[in-house]
Formats: C-alpha cells, structure tokens, sequence
C-alpha cells in the first residue's frame, strides 16, 4: 500500500494494549507518526501536544468511553477525523457515531487493509477542508 500521506499523525485510543500495540506496528509501516492512549481522558490529554490529523477511537472503554470521547473531540476540534473502532457490531451505535461526526466506523477483528483505505480517505477529506480554509 501507498500512503499518499506521510508522518501524518494518528491517535489510537483503545484500552486493550494488545490493539494498541497491533495497530501501532501497522499503521507505523505505512509512514504514519502514530501514538497511543489508554482511554478518551487519555486522549484528550494528548491531543492538544500531539495534534493527530486522524484518530482511531474505540467504542466501549473505561472512564470515558468512546462516544463521549468523540464528542468532546469533536466540540473542541472539529477538524480531527475520527474513526471509530468497535467490538460493538451495533447500526444504532455506528448511526449515532456518524451523527456525532465520526468519518467511519470500523468492525474488530479490524481488516487492517479497510481500516487503512478509511485512514488515507479521512485524511483526504481533512486536507481538502485546510486547503480551502
């Protein structure tokens, strides 16, 4: 895969450390400067510093799980897109995520081949959104 995109930034937020570190290692391949965070206070706390281009957001995790995670990101800034990754296999949640602004939402097991075509289209979008600001 050609990523169009390199050293863009992107956020994984996911409290199971085992995707953490199984994205990381892929997204990592394709030229992307990639960090990671634990929970949505977690990433919030990061995104300021970090400033990811895109965010991986898992649904269900402890503290702040990922809807309201991806409200709070979205109030604040609106031009990060988010992608949402869930275990979840739920057209309410995924409906209300894309309602909330969430660019797509990406079934676990994750297809890292989908997952990464999500990525380089969000990032399409969010730097075609600067280019005309």
């Amino acid at each position: 895969m050609i990523n169009p995109f390199p050293n863009s930034k992107i956020l994984i937020v996911d409290d199971d450390t085992n995707v953490q570190k199984s994205l990381k290692r892929l997204i990592n391949k394709e030229n992307f400067v990639v960090q990671v965070a634990c929970d949505g206070e977690d990433a919030l706390s990061k995104i300021t510093d970090f400033q990811p281009h895109c965010i991986l957001l898992d649904i269900k995790m402890p503290y702040l799980n990922g809807k309201d995670t991806l409200k709070m990101i979205k109030f604040s800034y609106p031009t990060i897109e988010v992608i949402i990754i869930s275990g979840i296999n739920s057209s309410k949640i995924n409906e209300d995520c894309l309602a909330d602004g969430a660019f797509s939402c990406v079934s676990k097991p994750v297809n890292f081949d989908f997952l990464f075509f999500q990525i380089i289209q969000a990032l399409e979008l969010r730097f075609a959104e600067e280019a005309t600001d």
